[in-house]
């Protein structure tokens, strides 16, 4: 099957996409927010970003017995400063619902 797109006519733009500046005072303004748009203003000099590592917390049998979202609720204070935080569950620990994909 072969399309003959010669003889196709394409209809002509209902609206313009880009209505480019109308004065020198836009063009200027556009071509500030250009070079503002490069620069990245918050990543230091060395290129490095310093982000302090998150909390690790090491609950004992008895703080994760029963429910260990009673748990999270606990440490939610400390964690929410830094946005994300690991527990390491005590060893020996079985979760409940690990019964069901046995």
């Amino acid at each position: 099957m072969s399309f003959d797109r010669g003889k196709r006519r394409r209809r002509k733009p209902t609206h313009a996409f880009y209505a480019g500046p109308h004065s020198n005072e836009e063009e200027r303004l556009l071509q500030q927010a250009i070079k503002n748009s490069r620069l990245d203003r918050h990543r230091p000099n060395d290129g490095w970003l310093l982000v302090p590592y998150g909390p690790v917390f090491y609950p004992t049998v008895e703080e994760f017995e029963g429910n260990p979202l009673h748990y999270i609720d606990k440490i939610r204070p400390i964690a929410e400063k830094y946005g994300i935080a690991k527990i390491v569950p005590p060893s020996g620990w079985n979760p409940p619902f690990c019964e069901l994909y046995k």
